[in-house]
């Protein structure tokens, strides 16, 4: 079993939810709280989400390089904004994580295979109008931020220093089906240096985990979070899609969200990474919340999840015999 430093743990989450350039620490209220146990500590603050003041941020850097590229971008075509990544389902674990404004044509749509198209668009090639469309947003972006990457195969990036926050341009094109909904609706990203369109369904990912945080009260989002700073602590070799996915699996019922219920929720998820473990083909067929992924279908993911929860089993073993203790559990309470 993992042996945790929590002093380290802790001084890592401090760094993760502090902006040096703001001087500001968007910890919860346990974590200052004298006589917490730094274990239960731990586990209640992996629990919490970054302070919504923070993600504003993002949303508001987001919005300001839509409305510059809006300003004055000069295309035959009209443009739909969107916005993807962990900001938008509140289980970002960092204060400086990022945010995609995925910009997309809007003009025509990419349909699925076998479906018919009605009203073929023939005017232009859909690979220049993506290049234009990158090669206008780079120019218009760097005469405004100072720091711009564009050496990305499907994006741009700005760093925004009165907001102190990064927004990636992501271009893309419109992939659906005449019935789609507007979760159901996916986009087509353009590797710039290959020229190929990788289909993504980030929509139906993002209403999937907001609705189930949602229907948990939270639950689920304490879940995620708790599992991607453990990952974060200990380097563990699994994507944020994969934990994602992992919480999204679990039963309602079992991803309690109540304050000092954070136990519970730890061991409730433990027990299903047993379940995940044992059986292979059960891993195998969980799916990622839009339905369409199976991240955990390569057996190369096995070790990384046992020693997930080997790093879970210990938290739960040395914060349970503090739990234990009618004064710390009154303590959490009082909070």
């Amino acid at each position: 079993m993992a042996i945790l430093n929590y002093t380290n743990r802790l001084e890592n989450l401090r760094n993760r939810k502090f902006d040096p350039n703001l001087n500001e620490l968007y910890t919860s209220k346990y974590f200052n709280r004298l006589g917490l146990p730094d274990n239960v500590k731990y586990l209640l603050e992996i629990t919490q989400p970054i302070d919504k003041l923070s993600n504003d941020k993002y949303l508001l850097a987001a919005e300001r390089v839509q409305n510059h590229l809006e300003r004055r971008l000069n295309l035959h075509f009209e443009r739909d904004y969107r916005h993807q990544g962990s900001i938008t389902t509140n289980t970002n674990i960092r204060v400086h994580s990022d945010i995609d404004l995925l910009t997309i044509i809007s003009r025509y749509h990419f349909v699925p295979n076998g479906e018919p198209i009605l009203s073929p668009y023939t005017a232009t090639n859909a690979n220049e109008d993506i290049k234009l469309l990158r090669k206008q947003a780079t120019q218009i972006l760097k005469s405004i931020y100072q720091d711009v990457d564009d050496s990305g195969k499907k994006s741009i990036s700005i760093f925004n220093k009165d907001l102190h926050r990064k927004v990636d341009i992501v271009f893309c094109f419109w992939y659906h089906s005449s019935t789609a909904t507007d979760n159901e609706k996916g986009i087509m990203l353009f590797d710039f240096e290959n020229e190929t369109r990788i289909k993504d369904f980030p929509f139906a990912h993002i209403s999937a985990v907001n609705t189930k945080g949602n229907s948990t009260s939270d639950g689920s989002k304490k879940g995620i979070r708790m599992l991607k700073n453990l990952k974060a602590d200990a380097d563990i070799e699994l994507n944020s899609f994969q934990l994602t996915s992992i919480v999204h699996d679990i039963s309602n019922n079992n991803l309690p969200h109540s304050v000092g219920t954070e136990l519970y929720l730890a061991q409730n998820i433990s027990y299903h990474l047993e379940k995940i473990i044992s059986d292979s083909q059960y891993r195998k067929d969980i799916q990622s919340p839009n339905g369409r992924e199976y991240p955990l279908k390569n057996d190369d993911c096995v070790e990384q999840l046992k020693k997930l929860r080997s790093e879970l089993d210990t938290l739960i073993m040395d914060s349970q015999r503090e739990l234990s203790k009618v004064e710390v559990r009154n303590l959490i309470h009082s909070i």
